[in-house]
């Protein structure tokens, strides 16, 4: 009981030592937006726990400026009272910025201008001689939780532990696969951002957790849940545009290549889940069409088919 009395206020110490040695803390409220106008281009914006803690990544398109600033807020829905987790950004140079979000009633300061002296590290000359910092989930150490319902397998990866290489404008014309490959690498199992869209049978689901546009693709992010004991082998997954039966009579279909998949499976064990992204060329839907999506069973009657509306495709979020 006294280990358990002195955790807390040890873990905000270590917390706050961590904010003071690392990075500054960023204080995040519900009903205000904190900005951060950084010297160059963001790269990427990997945050620790999406739970509550909101990025809004720069537009597609804006002013000249707009590549540059990221808005930080908290999900006015969520019911913590205090949270904690790490951000981390990178630039286009390869610059690294660590930082830590605190959940507050109302921040001291709205802007930040990120100096390029603050960064801790840079990925391209390996500067950084600082010790690893711990990703945290609600400022805790992972370490530190008894029990995680998360398969590690499924944990959001650190982009340190993969390519080194960052999904940048160059990389995406020099390489566009590999500009894919991290793109889904680092999204795949990112928080569902639409609310229960599935396709279900018995206890097998196909779920849509979210539509994506980047650069010229589109990217659809699914989860396959088996809660079954029994593997469902995958014979294929099928993408096509077909019409929307509602609205007319007609049957006909299209296929839909994919320009990349990302952790396709070919086969989800029983008891067990797999996410996966699957890229394809922009396109967009007439109110009559919709995009679906059939999963067929190797040697077994376990088929799924999904229908993702004319809706859902047109309006993807920008990352």
């Amino acid at each position: 009981m006294l280990k358990k009395l002195l955790f807390i206020p040890i873990l905000f110490l270590s917390l706050e030592s961590l904010a003071q040695r690392y990075s500054d803390t960023l204080e995040v409220a519900r009903n205000y937006k904190t900005i951060l106008i950084f010297p160059e281009n963001i790269a990427e914006s990997i945050i620790g726990n999406d739970f509550g803690f909101i990025v809004d990544l720069p537009k597609v398109e804006g002013s000249k400026f707009h590549g540059r600033i990221l808005k930080l807020y908290y999900d006015e829905l969520a019911t913590e009272e205090n949270n904690y987790t790490n951000h981390t950004v990178i630039t286009e140079s390869g610059q690294v910025y660590d930082f830590i979000l605190e959940l507050v009633e109302r921040p001291k300061k709205f802007t930040w201008y990120i100096r390029p002296e603050m960064a801790i590290a840079n990925i391209d000359e390996s500067k950084n001689s600082l010790e690893s910092i711990p990703i945290m989930s609600n400022g805790i150490d992972p370490g530190e939780i008894a029990s995680d319902p998360e398969p590690l397998s499924q944990k959001n990866p650190d982009p340190k532990d993969d390519s080194i290489d960052r999904a940048t404008r160059d990389l995406y014309e020099k390489d566009p696969m590999e500009y894919y490959r991290l793109r889904c690498l680092y999204m795949q199992f990112d928080k569902a951002k639409i609310s229960r869209y599935f396709a279900r049978l018995d206890n097998v689901f196909l779920w849509l957790k979210g539509v994506y546009y980047n650069e010229d693709e589109i990217y659809f992010q699914f989860r396959i849940e088996n809660k079954e004991g029994l593997d469902l082998d995958i014979n294929f997954i099928k993408y096509q545009i077909a019409t929307d039966y509602r609205n007319s009579s007609s049957n006909q279909r299209m296929e839909l290549t994919p320009v990349f998949s990302f952790k396709r499976p070919k086969t989800v064990a029983g008891k067990s889940e797999n996410h996966f992204v699957v890229v394809f060329k922009k396109f967009a839907l007439d109110e009559k069409k919709e995009v679906v999506v059939e999963l067929d069973e190797e040697s077994g009657n376990r088929n799924l088919s999904l229908k993702i509306g004319h809706e859902i495709i047109n309006n993807p979020i920008h990352f």
